[in-house]
C-alpha cells in the first residue's frame, strides 16, 4: 500500500516545506510513497527527497491572472489522469493545500482514501475557493489544518478533522540555540521580514517602515528569484537602510543578525494561517511583529513573545520597535519568552499526529521501521504564496 502526495508549485514557501516535513516521518516509518509535484525553477523544498518517487508536474505561475488560470485548470487535468493511473483501491491520496483538487477526485474514482493538509484560507478568486472547498468536503476522508483559524475559517464539513500545528525540524533547532540570548537590544539592530514579493504581504508597509526608522537597519528576503527582485526594485525607491535578497535555501544568517522578525500581511487582503518565519524567528529568541488576527496569533502571545499590530499601522509599529530598540530589559524578557514559546511547537508532536492520521488509514504492515522525529529536515521559508502558486 502506498502514498501518492500531490502539491502543485514545488518553490521554498510554507506549504512544500510542511509537506516535507510529514513525507519524512512517513518515509521513515516504512510508507511507500509517490510526490507530483512542478518545480519550475530553482529547487524547491520537495527537491531530492529520500523515499519518495518523483513525478514532475508541467505547471508554473504566471503574472498573468488568466494565464494562471489556464495553467490551474490544466493541471488538474494532469493530476486527476496520473493520480487515476497510479492510485488503487487501500492507497492514501494525500492533497496539500485545497488547490490539487484533481487529485482529489481521482482518488474518489480510483476508491483510494484522501487526506488534506490544509494550509490556507486566502484564496482569490472567491468562485475559484468556493469550489475547492466544495471538493475537498465531498472528497476528503480527514483534513490536517495548520491552525485553529483554518479550521474555523472553512468549516468545512468532514467528520475526521485536527489541527496539527507545523513544527520545526530538530536539525534547525539545534542550529538555532547557537545563537545566545541577548540581554540588551542587539547593535546593529536589524529588523527581518520575509515573504512572497506581494503587496498584500506588506512588502510596501516595509519600505514606509524602514524609511520612517532610520536609525535601525531593515532585511527584506523575497520568495522571488534574483531577477524578479532586480526588477522590482528597479521600480521602487528603495531605503538606504533597506537590503533585499532573493530567495533562499539558508535563512539562518539572516536570523542571527536579526533583532525583530516581522509580518506585515494585510489582514483583509491575506491572512496569515500560521506563520512558519515567525515560528524560527521565536527558535531564535527574537521578538517578534505580527498581524492581530489568523494562525499567526496563535503563534505569537502579544506583548509576552512579540506585538500584534496591523502592518499598516505605522505608529504601532515604531513605537514597537523603538522600545525593543531602546529598552534592553523589555527586550531581553521578550526574547527569553519567545525561545520557550517556539519550544511547544515540538517536532515529536507532528511526526506523532501526522503518523496517527495515515496509519489509521493505510496500517503499516507488522516489523516496519518506526519513525523517527530527528529525519524531519528543513530550510527556512518564506510564507505561503497567493493562489495557484503553491
Amino acid at each position: 500500500m502506498r502514498i501518492i502526495a500531490v502539491h502543485l508549485l514545488n518553490d521554498r514557501s510554507g506549504s512544500p516545506l510542511v509537506l516535507r516535513q510529514s513525507l519524512a516521518v512517513l518515509a521513515e516509518a516504512g510508507y511507500g510513497i509517490d510526490l507530483l509535484t512542478a518545480t519550475p525553477g530553482e529547487p524547491g523544498f520537495l527537491s531530492d527527497l529520500p523515499g519518495v518517487t518523483l513525478h514532475p508536474l508541467a505547471y508554473s505561475w504566471s503574472a498573468s491572472q488568466w494565464r494562471t488560470l489556464l495553467n490551474f485548470m490544466l493541471v488538474q487535468l494532469a493530476v486527476f489522469w496520473k493520480v487515476l493511473l497510479l492510485a488503487q483501491p487501500g492507497y492514501v491520496v494525500y492533497v496539500n493545500s485545497l488547490l490539487p483538487a484533481g487529485a482529489a477526485l481521482a482518488a474518489r474514482c480510483r476508491g483510494a482514501r484522501v487526506v488534506y493538509h490544509l494550509h490556507e484560507v486566502s484564496l482569490r478568486p472567491a468562485p475559484l475557493r468556493r469550489l475547492l472547498c466544495a471538493v475537498a468536503q465531498r472528497t476528503a476522508h480527514q483534513l490536517l489544518c495548520v491552525s485553529e483559524h483554518v479550521r474555523t475559517t472553512l468549516m468545512l464539513p468532514v467528520a475526521e478533522q485536527q489541527v496539527v500545528y507545523n513544527s520545526l525540524a530538530p536539525s534547525f533547532i539545534a542550529e538555532a540555540n547557537k545563537a545566545s540570548l541577548p540581554y540588551a537590544s542587539p547593535r546593529p539592530f536589524v529588523v527581518l521580514m520575509a515573504c512572497s514579493l506581494r503587496d498584500y504581504k506588506g512588502v510596501p508597509e516595509f519600505f514606509a517602515l524602514a524609511r520612517s526608522l532610520p536609525e535601525m537597519s531593515f532585511e527584506l528576503v523575497l520568495n522571488a528569484a534574483p531577477a524578479a527582485v532586480a526588477d522590482y526594485t528597479a521600480c521602487h525607491s528603495v531605503p538606504n537602510n533597506l537590503r533585499l535578497f532573493p530567495a533562499t535555501a539558508d535563512m539562518h544568517p539572516h536570523y542571527h543578525r536579526a533583532a525583530v522578525v516581522v509580518n506585515l500581511s494585510r489582514p483583509d487582503e491575506w491572512v496569515e494561517t500560521f506563520g512558519m518565519t515567525i515560528l524560527e524567528g521565536l527558535a531564535y529568541g527574537r521578538p517578534v511583529i505580527v498581524p492581530p488576527v489568523g494562525g499567526v496569533a496563535e503563534v505569537n502571545v502579544h506583548t509576552h513573545t512579540g506585538f500584534a499590530i496591523d502592518g499598516r499601522d505605522l505608529g504601532g509599529l515604531q513605537h514597537a520597535l523603538r522600545l525593543l530598540h531602546r529598552n534592553g530589559s523589555v527586550y531581553a524578557r521578550m526574547a527569553a519568552a519567545a525561545r520557550k514559546r517556539a519550544a511547544t511547537f515540538a517536532p515529536e508532536r507532528f511526526a506523532e499526529q501526522v503518523l496517527h492520521t495515515f496509519g489509521q488509514l493505510l496500517p503499516l504492515a507488522a516489523g516496519a521501521a518506526p519513525a523517527s522525529a530527528t529525519t524531519i529536515d528543513q530550510s527556512v521559508c518564506a510564507p505561503h504564496p497567493t493562489l495557484v502558486q503553491a
